[in-house]
């Protein structure tokens, strides 16, 4: 394996066309976060954005890496896909592209199965839901749909007449979308995302964005005139990705981000897309309405295979241990707790 490693902002035209051609004949890399478009707009926003162009572009690895070496997805904690861009028969070996990167490590959580390079370096197997529009059965139970259609009647008749806008351009509706979701991260407890000046400012790189192949989609439901649920997300071709969808708290009893989400599902083929990705998560939602699951692998690619080993082993040994594991459970905590602010920043 040769591999050149450069500044995303720094790759040739050549190669992203090379690139988005690898991706658009590959269908496990479906998803618009592997097209090169997310990766430059993440560049634009951050300094520490690398591709690795390995065989003279017969593959491209999007990472990003702080001074200690330590790697992480291109986006971090709003990367729901990540991993090689590469021909489905295109095989590596995943210390020999660390060392290649001058990464210690790389972590990961959304890379798809079908990546057996990476394979060697799962801990846990996981699934991203989708929604299938081609399947010939509606996703979602018929109770569902009854009960919202209820909802929505009932929000007809206490507020007004309910609007869909599929795809607005409005950079206002934008912040306001992103100001509902940073209060709702304030209301259960979690890091406010947007609070990092980097990630508010990729989402505005991202809704400039509007060609077929990669494009931000910001929607939005309006009852009487009022906005009171938008979703901003990325399409790639036929591909929408769920990614953050919000609303306002006085409507929650209406259920008002379900009902926008059945009016995307409603509409999407009309503007030419059949596939809607959740992604990562268990939330009742996405169990509810999904037709299929994506199967994905989370872990960490080391360049030193027996670094992993030795904690491999240790982990087993703590885990046969249960007084061991008592005694090292508070600090095992704490180092959770700095793994996930780490990929927060």
């Amino acid at each position: 394996m040769r591999a050149t490693v450069v500044p995303a902002n720094e790759l040739p035209e050549d190669l992203i066309a090379r690139w988005a051609n690898i991706q658009e004949r590959n269908s496990t890399l479906f998803s618009p976060f592997f097209r090169p478009e997310f990766t430059r707009s993440v560049a634009k926003v951050r300094d520490d954005v690398f591709v690795a162009i390995l065989d003279g572009g017969a593959a491209f690895f999007p990472f990003q890496r702080n001074a200690l070496g330590q790697g992480k997805p291109v986006g971090g904690p709003v990367s729901d896909y990540h991993g090689l861009i590469a021909e489905p028969d295109y095989d590596c070996d995943a210390p020999a592209l660390m060392r290649a990167c001058k990464l210690r490590a790389w972590s990961f959580d959304h890379v798809p199965a079908p990546q057996t390079m990476f394979a060697p370096w799962r801990l846990i197997d996981t699934e991203s839901p989708v929604v299938d529009l081609t399947q010939s059965e509606a996703p979602g139970s018929t109770a569902l749909y009854a009960d919202h259609r209820r909802k929505r009647r009932r929000l007809e008749r206490e507020v007004g007449e309910v609007e869909v806008e599929l795809q607005s351009t409005d950079p206002a509706m934008l912040d306001f979308c992103l100001k509902w979701k940073s209060a709702h991260y304030h209301r259960i407890g979690t890091p406010d995302l947007f609070e990092r000046p980097w990630a508010r400012a990729l989402m505005d790189v991202i809704a400039s964005e509007r060609k077929p192949e990669f494009a931000g989609m910001l929607s939005v439901m309006r009852a009487g005139g009022q906005p009171i649920a938008a979703h901003f997300g990325l399409r790639s071709g036929n591909v929408w990705h769920y990614w953050f969808p919000t609303y306002d708290p006085q409507f929650q009893r209406h259920s008002p981000g379900i009902l926008l989400l059945l009016e995307m599902m409603a509409g999407a083929p009309k503007i030419g897309i059949n596939l809607i990705d959740f992604g990562r998560g268990d939330n009742d939602y996405k169990l509810r309405i999904s037709n299929r699951r994506v199967p994905l692998i989370e872990g960490t690619a080391v360049a030193n295979p027996m670094i992993w080993r030795c904690k491999s082993g240790l982990r087993q040994f703590v885990r046969g241990a249960p007084i061991i594991k008592s005694m090292l459970m508070p600090a095992h905590r704490l180092y959770q707790e700095f793994n996930r602010r780490a990929r927060l920043r």
